[in-house]
């Protein structure tokens, strides 16, 4: 992806991962103006393209291109990946939040993504050098065609030639597209919606692949 990806890439990642645990973590719909203020938070790291971080993206060029797509896209973006190599760069760690759409309630936000970044310290480390896949996302309108299996055979090969493992943490939904390809399930969590107003239990696997040889 390049930095006028941005909003496609914004469009496509909030309509993929929309359900239950998103209106929950949202008061109401989420306004254009924040899903352009997302947008632009995204067209600086993108023109940053900070090293050991990848950002893919998944063009049908036999569809017409979205508005929200590049003028010369070649079609349209259907699905968008983000890689990046962790414990090799203190700074981009320490990289400070940026733009915070007011729809979201960050105590909800929190209470989600808080034990999730445990487990990933607790089972990665901090020292060891490792890969992860931090989005993968693909329109509702074109799943079932190959676009997140073309980012993750990217990225696992990736791995496998700096001899890194990866990790992810993925969604009841999603856990059995990465088991095909060699992820493990080492901690389960579950996130209850009912304290903040929802239903029922949002499960996320914290899931390990070895390095495979080439």
């Amino acid at each position: 992806m390049r930095a006028d990806d941005a909003l496609s890439w914004t469009r496509v990642r909030s309509t993929a991962y929309y359900g239950p645990t998103h209106d929950v973590l949202h008061n109401g719909p989420i306004r254009e103006s924040s899903m352009r203020g997302a947008a632009e938070e995204r067209k600086g790291e993108l023109q940053r393209q900070a090293t050991n971080m990848w950002y893919w993206k998944v063009v049908d060029t036999d569809a017409t291109p979205s508005p929200d797509d590049a003028t010369d896209n070649g079609g349209r973006t259907i699905a968008i990946s983000v890689w990046s190599m962790n414990n090799v760069d203190a700074a981009e760690r320490m990289a400070a939040p940026g733009f915070v759409p007011p729809e979201l309630r960050l105590d909800a936000l929190g209470s989600l993504f808080q034990p999730l970044r445990a487990a990933q310290e607790s089972i990665m480390g901090t020292e060891k050098p490792y890969f992860k896949l931090n989005q993968l996302a693909t329109h509702p309108e074109h799943q079932g065609r190959g676009a997140a299996g073309m980012m993750l055979d990217w990225g696992l090969g990736k791995a496998d030639e700096e001899g890194l493992v990866v990790y992810l943490d993925a969604t009841e939904k999603a856990r059995s597209l990465y088991e095909r390809r060699g992820f493990k399930v080492v901690k389960a969590i579950e996130w209850d919606r009912v304290p903040w107003g929802g239903e029922g239990k949002d499960c996320h696997s914290c899931m390990v692949r070895e390095v495979r040889s080439r």
